[in-house]
């Protein structure tokens, strides 16, 4: 290893050191960093290579995360490890490490090991894979209210449906089938909607209204 890449990798590591990221070490056991192993990484020719995910493994619900979390006024939050307490970040680079995403390209120069399936996100894509895809725009925004967080809804009241058109939007318009076609889809065509950009904003939007409604 380089001088060079170590600085990037020490560069890397220690943005990662809140959100418990795995690496291997030395006896090929696979251990969480914290402070005293960063620290002996400074201090020791000892390279440790954490696990990584590729950015492509990215799911779409962590999509609409990584879009909003730079969106929002206020701060995001993501669960740690231990989930006993909850972590601010401010931008999309504190998501990306806190989901221990390859951001820097640590993989491809043998400075990183792609984590395998389910090492970081397994709870993340179960929940995913169990969510249906609506038939009907009521089902929709029966859905939206199950998954949305308190945050995400205070969010859409203030701001619109459109503050939500490259992340919420850009999820729904992927997960269930306005590209591809759809029950759902065909529904929202006999109201005249012909294209899914449009089709998701009229989700949304009905899903404010909604919400409105029950406030």
């Amino acid at each position: 290893m380089t001088q060079e890449e170590k600085q990037l990798l020490l560069k890397d590591l220690c943005a990662r050191l809140p959100y418990g990221v795995k690496f291997q070490g030395e006896d090929s056991n696979v251990y969480t960093l914290d402070a005293a192993n960063y620290f002996a990484l400074q201090v020791e020719d000892v390279v440790f290579k954490p696990y990584l995910r590729l950015m492509s493994s990215m799911t779409s619900k962590e999509w609409v995360e990584f879009c909003d979390c730079s969106a929002k006024d206020e701060a995001s939050w993501v669960m740690t490890e231990n989930r006993q307490k909850f972590i601010p970040f401010q931008n999309r680079e504190d998501y990306l490490n806190s989901k221990h995403f390859d951001h820097r390209g640590l993989i491809p120069m043998g400075l990183a090991l792609e984590a395998p399936d389910g090492m970081y996100n397994k709870e993340e894509s179960e929940k995913e894979s169990e969510i249906p895809i609506p038939k009907t725009i009521d089902e929709a925004i029966s859905t939206l209210e199950k998954i949305l967080s308190d945050e995400d809804r205070e969010y859409l009241l203030k701001n619109g449906a459109i503050s939500m058109h490259d992340s919420l939007g850009r999820w729904i318009r992927n997960e269930w089938g306005l590209w591809t076609g759809s029950e759902l889809k065909n529904e929202l065509e006999k109201k005249g909607l012909e294209h899914p950009d449009d089709m998701s904003n009229y989700i949304i939007e009905e899903f404010i209204k909604h919400w409105n409604n029950k406030l």
